[in-house]
């Protein structure tokens, strides 16, 4: 079972107290999902801009790619992210279209937080706002990091 202590360690939650972690898990919701099942469509518009975060399991990010001469779509796993790994940030930020599609690579436990409610908790606690977009930066800083990489040793 995972403790709050342990779920302090993942790095969305860095720097923050259990009071922090208490007022965002008041606002979240805990969904559990099959290996397989598709989490996040690729080009999916909605209403829903939550942030996930992996409490068990894996989960593939993936893009659907046409063939060069045919309509036939092939899949590109562009990632498998783990236990304590965030998805969905994008969709947070901008409310955009999904990029990619996310599914369950084993049977998966997330924590889904909602955008709206994280984002008026912000406006009530703004030293947990910016903790946790420093964090969520530090990520995104790290996944570019890794795209540059594998795109390096590609050329």
């Amino acid at each position: 079972m995972l403790t709050k202590e342990d779920m302090l360690k993942f790095k969305i939650f860095e720097g923050l107290t259990l009071e922090d972690l208490d007022a965002i898990l008041d606002i979240s919701q805990e969904i559990s999902y099959k290996s397989d099942d598709i989490i996040l469509e690729e080009s999916s518009y909605g209403a829903d801009s939550d942030l996930f975060v992996i409490l068990r399991g894996n989960v593939k990010i993936e893009l659907q790619s046409k063939q060069i001469y045919s309509e036939d779509k092939i899949s590109k796993r562009l990632t498998v992210l783990k236990s304590s790994d965030i998805f969905g940030e994008m969709g947070l930020l901008r409310k955009t279209r999904r990029s990619a599609q996310v599914s369950a690579y084993s049977d998966l436990t997330v924590l889904k937080v909602n955008q709206s409610k994280l984002f008026q908790l912000f406006v009530y606690n703004p030293r947990l706002g910016y903790l946790i977009m420093r964090n969520l930066c530090a990520i995104l800083a790290e996944r570019i990091m890794d795209m540059n990489f594998m795109w390096r040793d590609d050329i």
